[in-house]
Order: structure tokens, then C-alpha cells, then sequence
């Protein structure tokens, strides 16, 4: 299957389900309700991130990578919808992340100590791009582009990159403000982790400086933010597990709207993305 094909079937396939998402959501109450930091004036459906979860659980029998690989995506999901449903502290989110990213990093052949790292770093990185889900399509436009770079590589990953955008694409149908269907952490937590293995997969096959510069690149905006976010807590001597409103989107979002805040974040991911894509096939 070409590149262009596996677009098509996530898409083909993430849209039906992003409606039974959305159904699924409202029907059993599993609803983001607009309290504490959180800018929504009404409940909205926090289950788009099954509809993702569900498009690549279908379309796994045409792909090439270790099971353990989606594996390790379906039980980061799950975390994400426990912390969801539940709210878990972030202590414990956090612990409760490790095991699933070393199912998926397991499967890779990684050596003992390089697994260690990739996992601590994945950790970090899964989280990173966690907090900048919240604005209306940040997150799942930031997450496409990112994975059309990994689209443009042309591996083995390229195939669950395809998908991911197509599934992606169908759920900014629904999340572009105003939104009817959220990720959750459910979602964020899932394209994170595939984020994290896509990249990782490639450098373990080949292990060379530009796969790693590759990697750090595609993260651009989460690593952004991270730093934006680090910094102004530290200085303020506030907790960094603590969610408030002020990420470097918040402070954009308050001085120019919604739009030009997606706009800039975007092309922030998209100019990250591109020269990721410059470095790979250099």
C-alpha cells in the first residue's frame, strides 16, 4: 500500500468512528465538564481518542511493527481514560505510564540501558505533548503534522503514521471550535506515545546522529511549551505537576484569540516538522 492509502483507510475508518465516539460519549456521560481551568462553556464528549484507538486496533492486521508496539498504545490509552473518568494524581499517571512504554519500546531490540533512557525520555515526552492539549485542535493539528513528517520517511512507521493521520484528520472534523468531541487524555496520551515509538522504531533499526536529530525535532512545539512552561514556574517557585493557564498557548490565546494562537502553533510544529523531514532524507 502506498502512503496516500493508508491516509485513506484512517480516514475512511476514523470517521464512522469518531460519530460513535461522539455517540458513545454523550450516551454514557463520559463528558469534559467546563470547571477549574478548563475555558468550554458546555460538556463536551471526551472520547475522540477512542475513536483514534479503535481506527488503529481495526487496521493493525496490514502493518509490519511488533504487536507489543500497539499494545503498548492501547494501554497508554487506557491510562488516559482512567485518568479521564477518575482523575488521577499526577504522581500516579505518571507511574501508571511507565509499564505501557516499555511494552512498546520492548518489542524494538533496544539494549538494556538504552531501553532505560528511551523510556524515562518517553515519559517525559508522552506528557509533553499531554499538557498542550487545551485549546480547541491544537493538539490533533500539532499531531498531524508531526506525523506527516513521519509519513514523509517512507519506513515501516510511515504505515501507522498514515493511519494516524487519517484518523487524525477525521477528529479535527469534529474538535475545531467550537468542539463537539475531545481527545481526553486518552487521546493525547496515545498519539504522544506514538509520537515517541514512531521515531524510536526508526533509530533502532538504524542507529545514526540524524534519526536522534530527527526525533528531537519532530517535538518542537511540545518541547516549546515545556521550556515556556519550566521556566515560568520556576521562576514563580510554583509545583510543575500542577495544571493552571499558563502554557506558552494560554498566554498566546489571551493576546490574540484563538485562531492566531493555533496559527503561530502550528506553524511552529509545521517549520520543526519540516526541517525534521530535511534531516532524514539529507
Amino acid at each position: 500500500m502506498t502512503a496516500a492509502s493508508f491516509v485513506a483507510v484512517g480516514f475512511a475508518l476514523g470517521l464512522p468512528l469518531m460519530w460513535a465516539a461522539l455517540l458513545i460519549g454523550r450516551r454514557f456521560g463520559l463528558l469534559d465538564l467546563p470547571t477549574g481551568i478548563k475555558v468550554h462553556r458546555l460538556p463536551v464528549p471526551y472520547t475522540g481518542g477512542a475513536g483514534i484507538a479503535a481506527t488503529l486496533a481495526i487496521a493493525w492486521v496490514v502493518l509490519e511493527l511488533p504487536p507489543a508496539v500497539l499494545l503498548g498504545g492501547l494501554f497508554v490509552w487506557l491510562v488516559g481514560l482512567v485518568d479521564d473518568i477518575r482523575g488521577l494524581p499526577p504522581r500516579v499517571k505518571l507511574l501508571l505510564e511507565v509499564p505501557p512504554l516499555i511494552t512498546g519500546a520492548s518489542a524494538l531490540g533496544l539494549a538494556p540501558l538504552v531501553l532505560l533512557v528511551a523510556v524515562l525520555v518517553g515519559a517525559f515526552l508522552v506528557n509533553c505533548f499531554n499538557v498542550i492539549d487545551g485549546l480547541d485542535g491544537l493538539a490533533g493539528g500539532v499531531a498531524l503534522i508531526s506525523m506527516l513528517a513521519i509519513l514523509s520517511t517512507g519506513t515501516t512507521t510511515a504505515a501507522i503514521a498514515g493511519l494516524l493521520v487519517g484518523a487524525v484528520a477525521a477528529f479535527l472534523l469534529f474538535t475545531l471550535h467550537p468542539a463537539r468531541l475531545f481527545l481526553g487524555d486518552e487521546g493525547s496520551l496515545l498519539l504522544g506515545y506514538f509520537l515517541w515509538i514512531l521515531p524510536l522504531a526508526g533509530v533502532a533499526k538504524q542507529p545514526d546522529a540524524r534519526g536522534l536529530i530527527f526525533g528531537v525535532l519532530l517535538w518542537g512545539f511540545p518541547l516549546a511549551n515545556a521550556a515556556f512552561v519550566v521556566t515560568k514556574r520556576l521562576i514563580e517557585r510554583r509545583a510543575l505537576l500542577i495544571g493552571d493557564r499558563g502554557h506558552l498557548y494560554d498566554v498566546l490565546h489571551e493576546r490574540i484569540g484563538l485562531r492566531w494562537t493555533l496559527l503561530v502553533c502550528w506553524a511552529v510544529a509545521a517549520f520543526s516538522s519540516i526541517a525534521a523531514a530535511a534531516v532524514i532524507q539529507a
